[in-house]
């Protein structure tokens, strides 16, 4: 058991737990070590076992398969730490994209290792990386944010902390959360240059460059379907000069005005945002706000 088919190499795979990414949807991206590991198991663990049947079949081939979610790991991992334990190879398959990023993984690995079982990664589809290969942005470095807070409080908190990163960011956008998750990203961020990447390698596939704001506005009057990975550019450069400052558009005071943050969090975000200086920024949102104030006084009387 588990010594499974020769590789090219010539040398058996050895046993272990073997972690093996799948399509995003294009089944040629389904890997030639893919189809060696999995003719080589003797269990697969399935985050999506109808899929990963559809995989299996495309390969010609018959396994035992798991059902494996982070849902009934304490029901499965006993199980396939035993197979691990009597030599076998087990193969760890999620659902588009690579095991423990965002998908089931993290913890039998965990635990494989912790029983002094091998754990063999296997390099394959990831999200993350096509988006940003096709987004432009520099990303020598990045944040991978994963799937935002559901909730909007604990999403525009956990925006809010990674708003000052030098480096793009990189989210999972569920279909039904994307106007909801762009208005708040716009709220935090400002309107920054963004790529969306959207049902990667499917038929239905699309790519889209813009500004937080007008991404938000299209998918406002288009409504997509179908998940979204996102990036985000960095912030725009710009020095803590005073007397440096650009000429902001319409659109720019507009989206400041509506800010309901205090003082000093929207100053430090729109100053590096559009090259102010903090002082200049805090002192242009303060007038801003006394104005409202006023006119709001003023309509007030003249009711």
């Amino acid at each position: 058991m588990g010594q499974g088919p020769e590789t090219p190499e010539g040398q058996a795979l050895a046993p272990g737990l073997y972690l093996l990414p799948s399509p995003l949807g294009n089944l040629s991206d389904l890997s030639q070590r893919f189809a060696e590991v999995a003719r080589a198991a003797d269990v697969v663990a399935a985050e999506d076992t109808r899929r990963t049947l559809k995989l299996l079949n495309h390969l010609g081939l018959r396994k035992r398969v798991y059902g494996y979610r982070e849902e009934n790991h304490r029901a499965m991992s006993p199980r396939l730490l035993r197979h691990l334990g009597a030599g076998d190879i087990v193969a760890l398959v999620t659902d588009a994209g690579a095991p423990g990023i965002c998908d089931p993984g993290a913890l039998l690995v965990s635990e494989a290792r912790a029983a002094g079982f091998g754990v063999y990664p296997v390099p394959g589809p990831s999200a993350v990386i096509a988006a940003l290969m096709a987004s432009g942005f520099e990303a020598s470095s990045f944040s991978f944010l994963g799937f935002l807070p559901p909730r909007r409080e604990a999403r525009r908190k956990a925006l809010e902390a990674v708003r000052d990163r030098p480096e793009p960011l990189v989210a999972f956008i569920p279909p039904h959360k994307l106007t909801d998750t762009l208005a708040d990203l716009l709220w935090a961020l400002g309107p920054r240059p963004a790529f969306m990447a959207r049902e990667m390698t499917k038929i239905h596939e699309e790519y889209l460059s813009l500004g937080l704001d007008a991404l938000l506005a299209d998918v406002t009057e288009n409504p997509r379907k179908g998940e979204v990975t996102l990036v985000i550019g960095p912030p725009g450069p710009g020095p803590d000069d005073p007397g440096g400052e650009k000429t902001l558009s319409d659109e720019a005071l507009k989206l400041i005005g509506a800010d309901d943050r205090p003082t000093k969090d929207a100053a430090i975000c729109y100053a590096k945002m559009y090259g102010w200086s903090r002082k200049a920024m805090y002192g242009l949102i303060l007038g801003m706000r006394e104005k409202k104030k006023t006119d709001d006084k003023n309509g007030d009387l003249v009711k």
